[in-house]
């Protein structure tokens, strides 16, 4: 999932001369990403119940190796937006199935393992802009990052038809943990909503941004790859703090980090000093907010398929509005833009994080206080 989906990214530059469009229509590439991963989410959510675990993360896995191929082939714009979509398809039906399946095996302690699987896109996001930079490089063109897609799937799917996918939590796990209400889903639904739109905004613009900043050669996938990079060394040290820190003390710090990292990058006004740090500092504290939200809502809460799946599909909607919003204001206004919406976007995301930590305590504590009554 993590190469597949970041392959637009750093292919931007190419992708425009290839197809013979602006960055507004690579925008909307963008969009159809989230668009397909969105109905995606709905769909894999359904799944899980239905078909299993392991039988929707087989399909997604397909969909990523068909919809990369659809990239790497695609000297039409309709055929690379086929691909594009499929990769976001595929991305919903396989996060709602991942992030279900390990709160499903851990219940009340997935935190840990969270992150452990969200270190992996990370690790797949890193590699991806590295490997576009040398498919481009030594074949001009996308067919090695296709191959590369292709056998990490094999690989996947190999690996999951060996196991037995988890089975839902029973009625002896909700004792101490209340089914999420509509309302407390759609406020973290949400803060993912906002996370992700800061994510595959930055993520999927920096490339730009740093190449309309000055950086030449090979700088804007390297300050790419740094930023991934960040965002995976982010995943893999909260896999131990999760062990000893509380998970929202972790989502509230990392968001304010995520604050300050864009600030500077903004009043610095595309310093090249100021691009790597920064998008190394963004990347490590934005990488432990997905899992860790998350982590907090298993905690307290039961996290149902339905649940996941909304949450995933306000994480794509998120991925929609942002990053397509990012493309025209280039456009107009240039990539500066980039960094401005950002921050604006992590602004909400910290102050909606603090709401989301009050209203999950407020909407355990009843069934709390009943069990230690019990007790």
């Amino acid at each position: 999932m993590g190469v597949a989906l970041s392959i637009l990214g750093p292919a931007v530059s190419y992708l425009e001369d290839r197809l013979g469009v602006g960055a507004g229509a690579i925008g909307v590439l963008f969009a159809l990403s989230a668009i397909g991963n969105f109905f995606g989410a709905m769909v894999g959510g359904r799944w899980i119940d239905s078909i299993g675990g392991h039988a929707t993360l087989t399909t997604a896995v397909v969909g990523f190796v068909v919809g990369a191929t659809l990239i790497a082939a695609g000297g039409q714009y309709a055929i690379v937006a086929l691909g594009v979509t499929l990769v976001g398809a595929a991305t919903g039906a396989g996060d709602a199935g991942m992030n279900t399946m390990v709160v499903w095996a851990r219940v009340g302690r997935s935190g840990p393992a969270l992150n452990a699987l969200h270190l992996m896109f990370g690790v797949g996001a890193l590699i991806a802009p590295l490997a576009v930079d040398r498919s481009l490089a030594w074949s001009d063109g996308l067919w090695l990052v296709a191959a590369l897609v292709g056998v990490l799937g094999a690989t996947s799917a190999t690996l999951l038809l060996r196991h037995r996918a988890p089975d839902a939590p029973t009625a002896e796990d909700h004792i101490e943990r209340p089914p999420m209400s509509s309302s407390t889903t759609a406020a973290v639904a949400f803060f993912f909503l906002l996370y992700v739109g800061a994510e595959i905004g930055f993520g999927g613009w920096i490339f730009t941004f740093a190449e309309d900043m000055g950086l030449d050669d090979s700088a804007p996938a390297l300050v790419t790859a740094t930023f991934w990079g960040s965002f995976a060394l982010g995943r893999l040290l909260a896999i131990p703090v999760n062990r000893v820190v509380r998970p929202i003390v972790i989502v509230v710090s990392s968001c304010a980090t995520s604050v300050s990292a864009l600030f500077v990058m903004v009043v610095a006004e595309g310093e090249p000093w100021s691009i790597w740090m920064c998008a190394a500092i963004y990347g490590l504290s934005a990488g432990p907010q997905y899992p860790t939200m998350i982590a907090l809502v298993d905690a307290r809460l039961s996290l149902t398929a339905k649940a996941t799946s909304w949450i995933v599909a306000a994480a794509a909607i998120g991925a929609l509005i942002v990053p397509t919003g990012i493309g025209p204001l280039i456009e107009s206004a240039g990539s500066s833009t980039m960094p401005k919406v950002v921050l604006g976007v992590s602004v909400a995301g910290l102050l909606w994080a603090l709401f989301v930590g009050r209203l999950i305590n407020r909407a355990s504590e009843p069934r709390r206080t009943d069990a230690l009554h019990r007790a």
